[in-house]
């Protein structure tokens, strides 16, 4: 039986008209949602957590020459929203940040990223709608320094209706129109509009495992329609769920036709975990052609956007190597990633290769208080050679500390130093920055 909210929910007017209005508007939503909730007596569960940072860097803009130190304010909030009913699935979890900077280095800025999900079965197990939202801050250039003015916040906000058919108890058939939008925050031209549908049937070969074929066109439209083009892919796929391995592989071609030119390519995406004790490894890999406002679909590992106003399509392949352990001593925990990334543009000179390596390590020092270890190396290269893009390689180290001083209160410190160096030696530069932050959760 459903439950009511065991508290109130109540939203008031936000007075601050420094707010975006995009930000307003989502809070807005998530207030609407919440009273619908509130009022039917389904459950939501709720949770938030407000935060106070501050930093300080020795060279807050990485510059190799002229550099400038300064004290960077955070104030942050997030809200986490989950809802698991008979009909309906909801699962939002949204951050905004105000960062501002004592000796003006930068703008103030304001960030919202975050993922949110709507699922409605209309008609069971026949007519699905789903309805996904996902704001992530990417750097604009990968081959500038990852500074505040070099980032952005990007929007991908998708509908989608699943019209299914059973033939028979193993077989299914799907049809799945579908519309997207992408806005960049900053940058021009990028934006984009997907309205497609794909055509799908699966199989069950048994309880563990099945496979199926696909279909899939998008009409992909951009501001400026001369780069507007046409998107189709065709893959077989398998998957299979073992008591300590899954996987799943989908292959193909894909293929994008606008007037100019048409291109096409492989597809691949494959992914799998395995579970041993305590431990856990992931592999994913992707191959497949995208373009320069899609990108990664917020969600590779290594994330940037466009800061051009050229749009142009592109083959992005990928490969992330994963290893968990959160029992290695009793107290510890480690993590360990490992990606290689390539990009090959179809018009744009501006093809690249990136590999990156992260490890991290929490201690549990007691109860209360723990050390957290973390380093990350990146190697990043570029096929054409110039000022605006010169070879680099990286590397980041960060110690930190961590204390829960209450129930819903915690606190940290922590020093971090960076050091980057490319061909171009002109533009070498490190960094060392500290500081601390505290938390506050509300359940």
């Amino acid at each position: 039986m459903l439950k009511k909210p065991s508290k109130t929910i109540k939203c008031t007017t936000i007075k601050n008209k420094t707010i975006d209005v995009a930000v307003f508007k989502k809070l807005s939503m998530a207030c609407a949602i919440a009273a619908v909730f509130s009022s039917t007596g389904h459950a939501l569960e709720l949770s938030a957590t407000v935060g106070l940072d501050a930093e300080h860097s020795d060279n807050m803009t990485k510059q190799a020459v002229n550099e400038q130190s300064d004290l960077k304010t955070t104030v942050s909030a997030s809200v986490n929203a989950e809802h698991s009913g008979d009909k309906v699935q909801v699962e939002a979890n949204y951050s905004a940040a105000r960062s501002t900077y004592q000796q003006d280095s930068y703008e103030d800025q304001t960030r919202v990223t975050g993922s949110g999900k709507l699922v409605y079965e209309q008609i069971e197990k026949q007519l699905i709608w789903t309805l996904e939202n996902s704001r992530k801050n990417v750097i604009k250039n990968k081959t500038l320094n990852d500074v505040e003015d070099n980032r952005e916040d990007r929007s991908i906000s998708s509908v989608r209706a699943d019209l299914i058919m059973h033939p028979s108890e193993v077989d299914s058939l799907s049809l799945s129109p579908s519309y997207t939008a992408i806005k960049y925050e900053d940058t021009d031209g990028q934006d984009s509009e997907r309205i497609g549908a794909s055509l799908s049937w699966d199989h069950a070969l048994s309880k563990i495992d099945g496979f199926g074929a696909q279909v899939t066109y998008d009409d992909v439209t951009f501001d400026n329609d001369q780069f507007d083009y046409e998107y189709y892919l065709y893959t077989l796929s398998y998957q299979a769920q073992l008591s300590k391995l899954n996987y799943s592989i989908r292959v193909g071609v894909n293929e994008s036709r606008r007037e100019s030119a048409d291109y096409s390519g492989q597809y691949i995406n494959a992914n799998a975990s395995y579970e041993l004790s305590s431990s856990a490894f992931t592999l994913n890999i992707l191959q497949e052609l995208t373009d320069t406002s899609r990108g990664s679909n917020n969600e590779g590992l290594s994330e940037n956007s466009a800061s051009f106003n050229e749009v142009d399509v592109f083959e992005r392949a990928s490969v992330e190597l994963g290893y968990q352990n959160s029992n290695l001593c009793g107290t510890c925990d480690l993590n360990v990633s490992l990606m290689y990334e390539e990009e090959t543009y179809e018009v744009l000179p501006r093809d690249n290769e990136e590999l990156r390596a992260n490890i991290n390590f929490d201690y549990r020092l007691t109860r209360l208080i723990s050390l957290s270890l973390g380093m990350q190396w990146q190697d990043v290269s570029f096929s054409s050679t110039g000022l605006a893009q010169s070879d680099y390689q990286s590397v980041s180290y960060r110690t930190g500390l961590n204390w829960q001083l209450a129930e819903k209160l915690s606190a940290g410190v922590y020093v971090a130093y960076e050091e980057r160096e490319f061909d171009l030696q002109a533009r070498d530069y490190d960094e060392l920055k500290g500081g601390a932050n505290v938390r506050y959760s509300f359940d």
